[in-house]
């Protein structure tokens, strides 16, 4: 059983609209909010829980034809919304129809003690929430084991790295870290720590990857700084062909991950 919210200025959703736009407020809830069927689905799928659900009066006809919405609606808390509830709320332009209120985890650096990881992705001090959540989707493609943000200043339970993820932030294993537990970290899991250098030597394609590798990316503005230069094992760069200097950081990451798995497929040829 659900319950009809028309008003936008209901207490409800007043509070979405608070966890939808301020990154304190998500911080003193430890909640946030995931938008779209597709992500909805894709976070139950990854066995993460939801506290609440919204959906809009107009997909309320279409509820039954989803055997994960409705047994969503049947064991958590619902509520119909009006379609100028709904849009006040909803991070998209458009609206959506479909938006669920979920526990934010911890995602501090653990020991690595036991871990299998083959290929881990460092994004230091990255700044926009859409390249982050773009950056996870090539990074589960890719099949990254993990990522770990270096000085994040972004929020990772921010609207748009949800959205700019497709729902598979709550698939790959994210941590945060300074630097130096980053650092120290990787060095204990016994992985070749690279990073990526305009002014690197090495170019990508000549680099020898040992099998653990640690890739580790710079921010969108200014690349990686004093401390990864000093501590990677290696630095590559990515040869640039026309009149750009660099590319974007989710460019960058896909050209450096792809390049890996090419390598790893030819020796698995062998």
């Amino acid at each position: 059983m659900y319950h009809k919210i028309e008003s936008t200025s209901n207490p409800r959703i007043k509070h979405l609209v608070r966890l939808r736009k301020s990154s304190r407020y998500r911080r003193e809830m430890a909640l946030f909010i995931v938008e779209g069927k597709r992500e909805i689905e894709a976070f139950n799928a990854a066995g993460k829980n939801f506290e609440e659900i919204y959906f809009s009066q107009s997909l309320a006809s279409e509820i039954s034809s989803s055997s994960i919405l409705s047994s969503l609606l049947e064991r958590l808390p619902s509520f119909e919304l009006s379609e100028d509830a709904i849009n006040k709320v909803s991070y998209r332009q458009h609206g959506s129809e479909f938006i669920g209120v979920a526990k934010t985890w911890d995602l501090k650096l653990r020991s690595p003690i036991d871990l299998d990881w083959k290929l881990v992705l460092v994004l230091d001090e990255v700044e926009k929430p859409g390249n982050l959540g773009a950056i996870l989707r090539t990074a589960e493609a890719l099949g990254v084991d993990a990522i770990i943000l270096s000085d994040s200043c972004v929020d990772f339970f921010n609207p748009n790295v949800v959205r700019s993820s497709m729902g598979l932030f709550a698939t790959m294993p994210v941590f945060m870290a300074e630097k130096r537990e980053v650092h120290e970290f990787l060095k204990q899991a016994n992985l070749e720590i690279v990073g990526t250098s305009s002014k690197a030597q090495t170019s990508i394609y000549e680099k020898e990857f040992q099998s653990k590798v640690a890739m580790v990316m710079g921010s969108e503005s200014t690349g990686l700084g004093e401390f990864w230069e000093k501590h990677c094992d290696s630095m590559i760069t990515i040869p640039m062909i026309g009149r750009a200097s660099s590319l974007n950081l989710n460019c960058a990451t896909t050209g450096v991950l792809m390049e890996i798995n090419r390598r790893k497929q030819q020796l698995q040829a062998f």
